[in-house]
Protein backbone atom coordinates (compact mmCIF):
# COMPACT_ATOMS: atom_id res chain seq x y z
CA UNK A 1 0.00 0.00 0.00
CA UNK A 2 2.53 2.23 1.08
CA UNK A 3 4.50 1.55 -2.36
CA UNK A 4 1.45 2.20 -4.34
CA UNK A 5 1.34 5.54 -2.65
CA UNK A 6 4.54 6.66 -3.65
CA UNK A 7 4.29 5.96 -7.50
CA UNK A 8 1.19 7.81 -7.23
CA UNK A 9 3.11 10.61 -5.72
CA UNK A 10 5.72 10.58 -7.80
CA UNK A 11 3.30 9.96 -11.28
CA UNK A 12 2.24 13.83 -10.24
CA UNK A 13 5.32 15.45 -9.52
CA UNK A 14 6.30 13.97 -12.63
CA UNK A 15 2.96 15.29 -14.44
CA UNK A 16 3.62 19.11 -12.85
CA UNK A 17 7.46 19.00 -13.90
CA UNK A 18 6.06 18.57 -17.51
CA UNK A 19 3.41 20.88 -17.97
CA UNK A 20 4.56 24.20 -19.77
CA UNK A 21 4.36 27.41 -18.51
CA UNK A 22 1.49 28.59 -20.07
CA UNK A 23 0.87 31.38 -17.69
CA UNK A 24 0.65 35.09 -19.28
CA UNK A 25 4.11 36.04 -17.78
CA UNK A 26 5.65 32.82 -18.56
CA UNK A 27 4.29 32.87 -22.41
CA UNK A 28 5.10 36.71 -22.79
CA UNK A 29 8.97 35.90 -21.79
CA UNK A 30 9.33 33.30 -24.02
CA UNK A 31 7.89 35.03 -26.79
CA UNK A 32 9.46 38.20 -26.35
CA UNK A 33 13.26 36.43 -25.59
CA UNK A 34 12.40 33.65 -28.03
CA UNK A 35 14.66 35.12 -31.08
CA UNK A 36 16.27 37.55 -28.79
CA UNK A 37 20.12 37.84 -28.80
CA UNK A 38 21.73 39.97 -25.85
CA UNK A 39 25.55 40.01 -27.79
CA UNK A 40 24.09 42.60 -29.92
CA UNK A 41 22.83 46.68 -29.13
CA UNK A 42 19.40 47.84 -29.47
CA UNK A 43 18.92 49.47 -33.24
CA UNK A 44 15.53 51.23 -33.73
CA UNK A 45 14.47 52.53 -36.65
CA UNK A 46 14.54 56.18 -35.06
CA UNK A 47 17.32 56.11 -33.56
CA UNK A 48 20.79 55.12 -34.46
CA UNK A 49 22.16 55.15 -30.96
CA UNK A 50 20.91 53.97 -27.59
CA UNK A 51 20.54 56.62 -24.84
CA UNK A 52 21.31 55.45 -21.57
CA UNK A 53 20.57 57.49 -18.63
CA UNK A 54 22.46 57.05 -15.30
CA UNK A 55 21.18 58.23 -12.13
CA UNK A 56 23.80 58.25 -8.51
CA UNK A 57 22.66 58.41 -5.19
CA UNK A 58 25.17 58.24 -2.46
CA UNK A 59 24.35 55.95 0.24
CA UNK A 60 27.27 56.78 2.94
CA UNK A 61 31.04 57.53 2.44
CA UNK A 62 32.46 54.50 4.02
CA UNK A 63 36.63 56.13 4.63
CA UNK A 64 38.73 58.27 3.15
CA UNK A 65 42.13 56.81 2.59
CA UNK A 66 44.69 59.80 3.19
CA UNK A 67 47.53 57.70 2.77
CA UNK A 68 46.09 55.69 -0.04
CA UNK A 69 43.94 58.07 -1.40
CA UNK A 70 41.58 56.17 -2.12
CA UNK A 71 37.52 57.05 -1.44
CA UNK A 72 35.77 54.47 0.04
CA UNK A 73 31.77 54.44 -0.51
CA UNK A 74 28.17 53.06 -0.98
CA UNK A 75 25.95 53.81 -3.89
CA UNK A 76 22.94 53.03 -5.21
CA UNK A 77 23.24 52.65 -8.91
CA UNK A 78 20.14 53.34 -11.61
CA UNK A 79 20.12 52.72 -15.30
CA UNK A 80 17.61 53.14 -17.92
CA UNK A 81 17.35 52.98 -21.60
CA UNK A 82 15.12 51.81 -24.44
CA UNK A 83 15.36 48.78 -25.68
CA UNK A 84 13.34 48.42 -28.86
CA UNK A 85 13.18 44.49 -29.27
CA UNK A 86 11.36 44.36 -25.79
CA UNK A 87 8.01 45.64 -26.72
CA UNK A 88 4.67 43.49 -26.92
CA UNK A 89 1.29 44.72 -26.94
CA UNK A 90 -0.11 44.30 -23.00
CA UNK A 91 -3.90 43.36 -24.35
CA UNK A 92 -2.34 40.38 -25.90
CA UNK A 93 -1.24 39.06 -22.76
CA UNK A 94 -3.56 39.44 -20.25
CA UNK A 95 -2.83 43.10 -19.33
CA UNK A 96 1.06 42.12 -18.73
CA UNK A 97 2.52 45.60 -18.52
CA UNK A 98 6.02 44.81 -16.39
CA UNK A 99 8.36 41.81 -16.61
CA UNK A 100 11.65 41.08 -14.89
CA UNK A 101 14.07 38.91 -16.27
CA UNK A 102 18.27 37.99 -15.33
CA UNK A 103 20.78 39.96 -15.93
CA UNK A 104 22.17 37.54 -18.14
CA UNK A 105 18.76 37.76 -20.34
CA UNK A 106 19.28 40.79 -22.45
CA UNK A 107 21.54 43.37 -23.55
CA UNK A 108 23.07 46.07 -21.15
CA UNK A 109 25.33 48.78 -21.03
CA UNK A 110 28.79 48.09 -20.20
CA UNK A 111 29.04 51.04 -17.65
CA UNK A 112 32.31 51.82 -15.70
CA UNK A 113 33.90 53.33 -13.07
CA UNK A 114 37.35 54.71 -14.79
CA UNK A 115 39.12 55.43 -11.74
CA UNK A 116 38.56 51.46 -10.03
CA UNK A 117 40.44 50.44 -7.72
CA UNK A 118 39.26 47.41 -6.90
CA UNK A 119 40.15 43.88 -8.39
CA UNK A 120 39.15 40.50 -8.63
CA UNK A 121 35.07 39.97 -8.05
CA UNK A 122 35.31 43.50 -6.23
CA UNK A 123 35.54 45.09 -9.18
CA UNK A 124 33.03 48.54 -9.26
CA UNK A 125 29.43 47.39 -10.13
CA UNK A 126 30.11 43.77 -9.78
CA UNK A 127 26.70 43.66 -8.00
CA UNK A 128 24.72 44.31 -10.80
CA UNK A 129 24.75 40.86 -11.70
CA UNK A 130 22.83 39.52 -8.94
CA UNK A 131 20.05 42.00 -9.33
CA UNK A 132 17.17 41.21 -11.82
CA UNK A 133 16.09 44.45 -14.70
CA UNK A 134 12.46 45.47 -15.08
CA UNK A 135 11.43 45.74 -18.78
CA UNK A 136 8.06 47.65 -19.53
CA UNK A 137 5.45 46.97 -22.53
CA UNK A 138 7.18 49.79 -24.39
CA UNK A 139 10.50 48.83 -24.10
CA UNK A 140 11.78 50.49 -21.08
CA UNK A 141 14.48 48.73 -19.55
CA UNK A 142 15.59 49.71 -15.57
CA UNK A 143 18.09 48.58 -13.29
CA UNK A 144 18.69 49.75 -9.72
CA UNK A 145 21.26 47.94 -7.85
CA UNK A 146 23.47 48.74 -4.73
CA UNK A 147 27.62 48.64 -4.72
CA UNK A 148 30.64 49.21 -3.37
CA UNK A 149 32.70 52.13 -4.98
CA UNK A 150 36.39 52.29 -4.08
CA UNK A 151 37.97 54.84 -6.87
CA UNK A 152 41.17 57.37 -6.35
CA UNK A 153 40.59 60.45 -5.08
CA UNK A 154 43.44 63.02 -4.89
CA UNK A 155 43.69 64.27 -1.17
CA UNK A 156 44.48 67.80 -0.37
CA UNK A 157 45.77 68.94 2.73
CA UNK A 158 47.10 72.02 2.50
CA UNK A 159 44.15 73.26 5.35
CA UNK A 160 44.41 69.54 7.42
CA UNK A 161 42.21 69.13 9.47
CA UNK A 162 40.08 72.09 8.03
CA UNK A 163 39.89 70.48 4.79
CA UNK A 164 37.73 70.51 1.73
CA UNK A 165 37.81 67.16 0.06
CA UNK A 166 36.23 66.73 -3.65
CA UNK A 167 36.44 63.11 -4.67
CA UNK A 168 35.42 62.38 -8.57
CA UNK A 169 33.71 59.36 -9.50
CA UNK A 170 34.04 58.99 -13.32
CA UNK A 171 31.59 56.39 -15.07
CA UNK A 172 31.37 55.53 -18.80
CA UNK A 173 31.14 52.98 -21.42
CA UNK A 174 34.17 50.99 -22.18
CA UNK A 175 33.21 49.64 -26.02
CA UNK A 176 30.59 51.64 -27.09
CA UNK A 177 31.10 55.50 -28.28
CA UNK A 178 28.53 57.85 -28.29
CA UNK A 179 27.97 57.64 -32.05
CA UNK A 180 26.37 54.03 -30.73
CA UNK A 181 25.52 55.10 -27.38
CA UNK A 182 25.33 57.69 -25.52
CA UNK A 183 25.55 58.38 -21.45
CA UNK A 184 23.02 60.98 -19.85
CA UNK A 185 22.88 61.84 -16.82
CA UNK A 186 20.88 64.67 -13.63
CA UNK A 187 23.01 67.61 -12.59
CA UNK A 188 22.92 66.50 -8.98
CA UNK A 189 23.57 62.79 -7.39
CA UNK A 190 20.62 61.67 -4.97
CA UNK A 191 21.58 62.42 -1.06
CA UNK A 192 18.41 62.04 0.19
CA UNK A 193 19.00 58.69 1.70
CA UNK A 194 22.53 59.74 2.82
CA UNK A 195 23.84 58.66 6.41
CA UNK A 196 26.22 61.17 7.80
CA UNK A 197 29.60 59.48 8.30
CA UNK A 198 31.75 60.33 11.87
CA UNK A 199 34.75 61.89 10.26
CA UNK A 200 33.64 63.83 6.94
CA UNK A 201 30.45 66.11 6.61
CA UNK A 202 29.20 65.63 2.99
CA UNK A 203 28.25 69.29 1.40
CA UNK A 204 26.61 68.15 -1.75
CA UNK A 205 27.54 65.42 -5.02
CA UNK A 206 27.38 67.36 -8.14
CA UNK A 207 27.59 65.69 -12.00
CA UNK A 208 28.67 66.64 -15.10
CA UNK A 209 29.24 65.46 -18.57
CA UNK A 210 32.45 65.04 -19.94
CA UNK A 211 33.20 64.14 -24.05
CA UNK A 212 36.69 62.61 -24.36
CA UNK A 213 38.24 61.62 -28.12
CA UNK A 214 39.94 58.69 -28.39
CA UNK A 215 41.07 57.78 -31.68
CA UNK A 216 39.11 60.12 -33.16
CA UNK A 217 35.82 58.24 -31.69
CA UNK A 218 33.94 60.60 -28.43
CA UNK A 219 33.49 59.03 -25.36
CA UNK A 220 30.70 60.59 -23.12
CA UNK A 221 31.96 60.10 -19.36
CA UNK A 222 29.97 61.10 -16.39
CA UNK A 223 31.88 62.66 -13.20
CA UNK A 224 30.28 62.64 -9.98
CA UNK A 225 31.98 64.73 -7.42
CA UNK A 226 31.94 63.82 -3.99
CA UNK A 227 32.36 67.05 -1.90
CA UNK A 228 33.07 66.26 1.88
CA UNK A 229 34.74 68.12 4.43
CA UNK A 230 36.09 66.94 7.95
CA UNK A 231 35.20 67.42 11.06
CA UNK A 232 38.05 68.78 12.62
CA UNK A 233 36.62 68.74 16.71
CA UNK A 234 38.45 65.41 17.14
CA UNK A 235 41.94 66.59 15.77
CA UNK A 236 41.79 69.86 17.68
CA UNK A 237 41.27 67.95 20.65
CA UNK A 238 44.32 65.35 20.53
CA UNK A 239 46.46 67.01 18.15
CA UNK A 240 46.14 71.02 18.17
CA UNK A 241 45.20 71.62 21.66
CA UNK A 242 47.92 69.37 23.07
CA UNK A 243 50.76 71.20 21.45
CA UNK A 244 49.47 74.60 22.47
CA UNK A 245 49.99 73.25 26.34
CA UNK A 246 53.19 71.69 25.70
CA UNK A 247 54.41 74.82 23.84
CA UNK A 248 52.52 76.93 27.01
CA UNK A 249 54.70 74.79 29.28
CA UNK A 250 58.05 75.85 27.29
CA UNK A 251 57.06 79.56 28.05
CA UNK A 252 56.57 78.81 31.51
CA UNK A 253 60.10 77.60 32.07
CA UNK A 254 61.69 81.30 31.33
CA UNK A 255 60.66 81.11 34.82
CA UNK A 256 62.60 79.22 36.66
CA UNK A 257 65.75 80.25 38.83
CA UNK A 258 68.86 80.58 36.28
CA UNK A 259 71.20 78.49 38.93
CA UNK A 260 67.93 75.65 38.29
CA UNK A 261 69.21 72.93 36.73
CA UNK A 262 66.33 71.75 35.18
CA UNK A 263 65.53 74.70 32.34
CA UNK A 264 67.35 72.91 29.82
CA UNK A 265 65.90 69.67 30.61
CA UNK A 266 62.20 70.69 30.51
CA UNK A 267 63.06 72.91 27.18
CA UNK A 268 64.47 69.23 25.75
CA UNK A 269 61.37 67.35 26.98
CA UNK A 270 59.35 69.83 25.16
CA UNK A 271 61.46 69.47 21.91
CA UNK A 272 60.64 65.63 21.82
CA UNK A 273 56.83 66.10 22.66
CA UNK A 274 56.05 68.94 19.71
CA UNK A 275 58.73 66.27 17.57
CA UNK A 276 56.49 63.37 18.21
CA UNK A 277 52.86 65.03 17.68
CA UNK A 278 54.74 65.68 14.35
CA UNK A 279 55.47 62.21 14.15
CA UNK A 280 51.62 61.05 15.19
CA UNK A 281 50.62 63.79 12.44
CA UNK A 282 52.37 62.41 9.66
CA UNK A 283 51.11 59.06 9.76
CA UNK A 284 47.63 60.64 8.68
CA UNK A 285 48.76 62.61 5.73
CA UNK A 286 49.91 61.39 2.41
CA UNK A 287 53.77 60.89 2.31
CA UNK A 288 53.56 63.24 -1.02
CA UNK A 289 51.63 66.19 -0.47
CA UNK A 290 51.67 68.70 -2.31
CA UNK A 291 51.63 71.50 -1.34
CA UNK A 292 52.77 71.03 2.16
CA UNK A 293 50.05 70.85 4.58
CA UNK A 294 50.10 74.36 7.11
CA UNK A 295 49.94 71.78 10.21
CA UNK A 296 53.48 70.94 9.09
CA UNK A 297 54.91 73.77 9.12
CA UNK A 298 53.01 74.94 12.61
CA UNK A 299 54.95 71.99 13.89
CA UNK A 300 57.91 73.02 12.21
CA UNK A 301 57.97 76.07 13.34
CA UNK A 302 57.15 75.00 16.92
CA UNK A 303 60.25 72.70 16.81
CA UNK A 304 62.07 75.60 15.81
CA UNK A 305 60.61 77.33 18.89
CA UNK A 306 61.42 74.74 21.27
CA UNK A 307 64.99 74.12 20.32
CA UNK A 308 65.69 77.96 20.46
CA UNK A 309 64.46 78.01 23.75
CA UNK A 310 66.99 75.50 24.50
CA UNK A 311 69.60 77.51 23.46
CA UNK A 312 68.26 80.89 25.28
CA UNK A 313 68.36 78.73 28.26
CA UNK A 314 71.93 77.54 27.67
CA UNK A 315 72.92 81.61 27.33
CA UNK A 316 70.58 82.52 30.23
CA UNK A 317 72.78 80.18 32.67
CA UNK A 318 75.90 80.94 30.45
CA UNK A 319 75.00 84.47 31.71
CA UNK A 320 74.87 83.72 35.44
CA UNK A 321 77.85 81.43 35.87
CA UNK A 322 80.20 84.23 35.20
CA UNK A 323 79.53 85.69 38.33
CA UNK A 324 80.45 82.03 40.02
CA UNK A 325 83.48 82.41 37.79
CA UNK A 326 84.29 85.95 39.21
CA UNK A 327 83.98 88.40 36.14
CA UNK A 328 83.22 91.76 36.18
CA UNK A 329 80.34 93.07 34.77
CA UNK A 330 80.85 95.81 31.98
CA UNK A 331 79.54 99.51 32.60
CA UNK A 332 77.36 99.10 29.13
CA UNK A 333 76.21 95.77 30.12
CA UNK A 334 74.89 97.29 33.45
CA UNK A 335 73.65 100.67 31.94
CA UNK A 336 71.78 98.65 28.92
CA UNK A 337 70.42 95.46 30.70
CA UNK A 338 70.48 96.79 34.54
CA UNK A 339 69.66 100.42 34.49
CA UNK A 340 67.60 100.19 31.23
CA UNK A 341 66.03 97.29 30.64
CA UNK A 342 65.49 96.35 34.36
CA UNK A 343 63.61 98.87 34.04
CA UNK A 344 61.25 98.63 31.60
CA UNK A 345 60.86 95.09 32.42
CA UNK A 346 60.34 95.82 36.08
CA UNK A 347 62.83 93.49 37.59
CA UNK A 348 64.82 95.05 40.62
CA UNK A 349 67.96 93.59 41.73
CA UNK A 350 68.12 90.97 44.61
CA UNK A 351 67.28 91.89 48.77
CA UNK A 352 71.37 91.45 49.41
CA UNK A 353 71.86 94.99 47.64
CA UNK A 354 70.31 95.79 50.25
CA UNK A 355 72.57 94.93 53.11
CA UNK A 356 75.91 95.42 50.89
CA UNK A 357 74.89 99.24 50.79
CA UNK A 358 74.31 99.37 54.34
CA UNK A 359 77.39 97.47 55.10
CA UNK A 360 79.36 100.14 53.09
CA UNK A 361 77.40 102.77 54.74
CA UNK A 362 78.54 101.06 57.86
CA UNK A 363 82.04 101.24 56.87
CA UNK A 364 81.76 104.85 55.88
CA UNK A 365 80.42 106.07 59.23
CA UNK A 366 82.96 104.90 62.00
CA UNK A 367 80.22 106.02 64.83
CA UNK A 368 77.32 103.45 63.51
CA UNK A 369 80.54 100.72 62.79
CA UNK A 370 82.12 101.37 66.31
CA UNK A 371 86.12 101.20 67.21
CA UNK A 372 88.30 98.94 65.42
CA UNK A 373 91.15 99.64 67.98
CA UNK A 374 93.66 97.10 68.37
CA UNK A 375 93.42 96.16 72.06
CA UNK A 376 97.30 94.72 72.88
CA UNK A 377 97.54 91.57 74.31
CA UNK A 378 98.00 91.79 78.09
CA UNK A 379 99.82 89.00 80.18
CA UNK A 380 97.68 88.33 83.62
CA UNK A 381 101.18 88.42 85.45
CA UNK A 382 102.93 92.00 85.29
CA UNK A 383 106.45 92.23 84.35
CA UNK A 384 107.85 92.03 87.56
CA UNK A 385 110.95 94.87 85.83
CA UNK A 386 111.26 97.52 83.37
CA UNK A 387 113.41 95.85 81.47
CA UNK A 388 111.25 92.83 80.91
CA UNK A 389 108.87 94.62 80.38
CA UNK A 390 110.32 96.67 77.55
CA UNK A 391 111.26 93.82 75.84
CA UNK A 392 107.63 92.40 75.79
CA UNK A 393 106.52 95.48 74.31
CA UNK A 394 109.13 95.45 71.54
CA UNK A 395 108.43 92.16 70.60
CA UNK A 396 104.55 93.09 70.49
CA UNK A 397 105.65 96.11 68.30
CA UNK A 398 107.42 93.53 65.83
CA UNK A 399 104.37 91.09 65.82
CA UNK A 400 101.95 94.28 64.95
CA UNK A 401 104.45 94.73 62.28
CA UNK A 402 104.23 91.59 60.61
CA UNK A 403 101.23 91.35 60.57
CA UNK A 404 100.22 94.63 59.05
CA UNK A 405 102.33 93.75 56.17
CA UNK A 406 101.02 90.34 55.89
CA UNK A 407 97.54 91.78 55.93
CA UNK A 408 98.79 94.34 53.06
CA UNK A 409 99.85 91.76 51.20
CA UNK A 410 96.49 89.62 51.65
CA UNK A 411 94.67 92.51 50.80
CA UNK A 412 96.48 93.37 47.16
CA UNK A 413 96.34 89.50 46.59
CA UNK A 414 93.08 88.95 46.96
CA UNK A 415 89.31 91.08 45.63
CA UNK A 416 87.01 92.35 48.72
CA UNK A 417 84.73 89.78 49.27
CA UNK A 418 81.91 92.54 48.82
CA UNK A 419 82.98 93.19 45.58
CA UNK A 420 82.63 89.78 44.52
CA UNK A 421 79.10 89.19 46.13
CA UNK A 422 77.83 92.55 44.28
CA UNK A 423 79.39 91.33 40.66
CA UNK A 424 77.61 87.61 41.50
CA UNK A 425 74.28 89.84 41.84
CA UNK A 426 74.84 92.29 39.14
CA UNK A 427 75.29 88.89 36.59
CA UNK A 428 72.18 87.31 38.41
CA UNK A 429 70.31 90.68 37.58
CA UNK A 430 71.26 90.24 34.44
CA UNK A 431 70.30 86.85 33.70
CA UNK A 432 67.08 87.36 35.34
CA UNK A 433 66.69 90.09 32.96
CA UNK A 434 67.72 87.84 30.04
CA UNK A 435 65.14 85.45 31.17
CA UNK A 436 62.17 87.89 31.37
CA UNK A 437 63.12 89.39 27.61
CA UNK A 438 63.32 86.30 25.82
CA UNK A 439 59.90 84.72 27.80
CA UNK A 440 58.13 88.17 26.16
CA UNK A 441 59.77 87.28 23.26
CA UNK A 442 58.86 83.69 22.81
CA UNK A 443 55.46 84.81 24.00
CA UNK A 444 54.51 87.11 20.91
CA UNK A 445 56.20 85.19 18.70
CA UNK A 446 53.51 81.92 19.54
CA UNK A 447 50.45 84.49 19.57
CA UNK A 448 51.70 85.58 16.00
CA UNK A 449 52.51 81.68 14.77
CA UNK A 450 49.09 80.88 16.42
CA UNK A 451 47.13 83.52 14.84
CA UNK A 452 48.18 83.56 11.04
CA UNK A 453 48.00 79.62 11.80
CA UNK A 454 44.53 79.63 12.50
CA UNK A 455 43.89 82.36 10.01
CA UNK A 456 45.40 80.30 6.84
CA UNK A 457 42.96 77.66 8.34
CA UNK A 458 39.54 79.79 8.43
CA UNK A 459 40.19 80.65 4.98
Amino acid sequence: MALLCLCLVMCLFHQTQSQPCNAPPCDLIETVLGSYKKEMRPRCENASNVDVHMEMALRQVVTLSETKQILTSNAWIRLKWNDCRLRWNPAHFNGTDAIHVSYDRIWTPDVTLYDDTASGNNVALSERKFYNLAVTSEGNVSQFFPTILRSICSVDTTYFPFDLQQCPLEFGLWVYDDSMVTLSSTEQGDVASYQENAEWFLTGVSAVTNPNIYTNSVYTTIIYTVNIRRRPLFFLLTLFFPCCLICSISAVGFFLPPASGEKIGLEVTVFLSVTLFQFITLERLPPNSKPLPIICVYFMLVMIWASTSCFLAVVVLRVHLKGQQGWKVPPMVRSIFIDRLGRILCVKRPHKFREYADKHLNKMNPKANGTNAVIPFVSEEAPTSPTEFGAILKSYQKISESLDHLVKHTKDKKPDPDSVDLEYDDWLTVAIILDRLFFLLHVALFLVVLIVFLVELSN
